[in-house]
């Protein structure tokens, strides 16, 4: 599945792109989509200053956490957020210690995926296989190439001090409308 980033930039305030492009709040794609659509026919009019930047084939940023016979207290760090690994009753970024080293990074990609912490939820999801935790950034583009990675411990190692990979697209175009340049 390929990814594609739109990037606009703008001088309108916050609360003016949410009048324009998120009145009412219903989550009905169809009235959202008319209303981006009706806002890119401004930009193209002339009527809105802005600065497109299209980017095909954008990537997520990545990286992995092996296990090798992880033990208690060992951690994961990702975006500051540190997740502790337990013997058992792993609760808020706990993970619990499994049977072998492939069930400790499953039970480390749910605490994840389950996170509501800031920096974690809407910023990264993991998956698991083969003992290999896989942390990927929830968007793509450059952004993600940010978010730090550390372990603590020497039966956990992560892949990097950050995640890596991400960009904004193998083919990148730049438009400006109204007197953006």
């Amino acid at each position: 599945m390929g990814l594609s980033l739109i990037k606009i930039e703008h001088q309108d305030l916050q609360v003016d792109m949410e009048r324009q492009l998120l009145a009412d709040a219903t989550n009905n794609r169809f009235q959202f989509g008319q209303r981006l659509m009706a806002y890119v026919r401004k930009c193209m009019g002339g009527q809105k200053s802005v600065k497109m930047v299209v980017g095909i084939n954008a990537a997520k940023a990545s990286g992995t956490v092996t296990a090798a016979s992880t033990v208690a207290t060992n951690t994961v760090t990702i975006n500051g957020v540190t997740f502790t690994a337990v013997a058992s009753g792993a609760t808020g970024n706990q993970f619990n210690i499994g049977a072998d080293d492939a069930e400790t990074m499953v039970n480390l990609a749910a605490a994840i995926n389950a996170s509501a912490t800031a920096l974690i939820s809407g910023y990264v999801t993991a998956a698991a296989a083969s003992g290999v935790c896989t942390i990927t950034a929830a968007l793509p583009g450059l952004l993600g190439n940010a978010i730090t990675l550390a372990s603590s411990g020497s039966t956990v190692a992560v892949s990097g001090s950050r995640l890596t990979g991400g960009d904004q697209g193998a083919t990148e175009k730049t438009y400006y409308f109204g007197s953006a340049s």
